[in-house]
């Protein structure tokens, strides 16, 4: 295998597949990118951890066909530092990849293509048309809230499912401690249906979907029992779905919310950031102190001191006190497309919720913290 290709190219196709490269895994292999360059100019790229694949292609000046498996990450750190544009990849008979430009030589070890696991891109799999930046925004809204892998008081995924007839998607995560949702008419994925009682895409998959769309407009989706994928016009990502059941969300979300304030989302998010600086892991809540047209943020750590930022608010209700994870408050602001936030409450026993005005279709919920 030899071919010559140009750095930025290469640079944006080693950064779609390096991230799935399973480095947990006791198979070096999965460390590893298939590079498969072939006759017609183009160099396909592929990698996998076994339950996401991803494949990719690029333009290549090709003058010996071949395929061959090195490490991504590694590959990708030294095309980073190449100072030329223009950068030569061989492989050698002795399990070597040989990457050159101008006078810099790298060598590489590599692992036969043939111990490559197979990376099903489900052909059979029909796809619908969708608009490729309201699923990224949909994603990107509701990612940060969705568990790690670790954690298993909940399924470490997104839950798309439809609602009201099937004319809406709604896409939602939940961690335990917090939840949020975003709705998206369903007429923005032309046909696309989801399963009854919705789909589990895992956490690493929205994330590497997320990427994968930032500069496309359009994209194909697509779904069986098992899976997921998702097609832009070069690069192919597919997904095992989860096989967990999601919490019933719903029940936690209050229908009648009979108290709440309305604020410029650029007050209130400058002063969680001012109230933050004296809070770390252990200390990490703010105290909504709400009364008679004022809300003030009040949080402290006992070793560096305390920290309180008042706010002029339209409220006439009653006095209301609560304490909520500040990164988590930070979040759910910074995730609102909506020059006003919304929060409304029903005691200090029900999760809080988090509103945008401007930005129909989203929803957080955030559980109170007991101090």
């Amino acid at each position: 295998m030899k071919f010559q290709v140009d750095k930025a190219n290469l640079i944006q196709i080693l950064q779609r597949v390096q991230s799935i490269t399973e480095r947990k895994s006791n198979m070096p292999i999965l460390n590893n990118c298939l590079v498969k360059a072939l006759k017609d100019g183009a160099v396909e790229v592929s990698a996998t951890d076994l339950e996401l694949n991803v494949w990719t292609k690029m333009g290549a000046e090709v003058s010996v066909e071949g395929q061959t498996t090195v490490s991504a990450k590694k590959l990708l750190e030294i095309v980073r530092e190449i100072p030329k544009d223009q950068i030569l990849l061989e492989a050698l008979p002795n399990s070597k990849l040989v990457i050159k430009s101008g006078r810099s030589k790298f060598e590489l070890s590599t692992i036969a293509a043939e111990d490559f696991p197979y990376v099903n891109l489900y052909q059979d799999i029909a796809t619908f048309t969708c608009d490729a930046q309201q699923l990224r925004r949909a994603l990107q809204k509701t990612s940060f809230s969705i568990p790690s892998e670790e954690d298993t008081f909940t399924a470490p995924g997104l839950l798309w499912h439809s609602f009201e007839d099937e004319d809406a998607f709604r896409f939602v995560s939940s961690d335990g401690h917090r939840l949020t949702y975003f709705e998206v008419p369903a007429e923005v994925f032309k046909g696309f249906q989801v399963k009854s009682g919705g789909i589990i895409i895992p956490r690493k998959a929205v994330q590497e979907m997320i990427k994968l769309l930032e500069k496309e407009t359009e994209a194909q989706i697509g779904t069986d029992e098992k899976s997921l994928v998702l097609r832009t016009p070069s690069t192919f990502l597919s997904t095992l779905l989860l096989d967990a059941e999601f919490p019933e969300y719903e029940a936690i979300i209050p229908d009648e919310r009979p108290n709440g304030f309305t604020l410029e989302t650029d007050v209130i998010y400058p002063a969680l950031k001012r109230v933050a600086v004296l809070t770390d892991t252990t200390y990490r809540h703010v105290r909504f102190n709400i009364t008679k047209d004022s809300l003030e943020l009040e949080s402290g750590n006992p070793e560096l001191g305390n920290a309180n930022d008042v706010l002029d608010i339209d409220y006439s209700g009653e006095d209301f006190s609560v304490a909520f994870n500040l990164k988590y408050v930070l979040d759910s602001i910074q995730a609102m497309e909506s020059p006003t936030f919304r929060f409304e409450w029903v005691d200090q026993y029900h999760g809080g919720i988090f509103l945008a005005p401007e930005d129909p279709g989203y929803l957080s919920l955030i559980m109170p913290m007991v101090l």
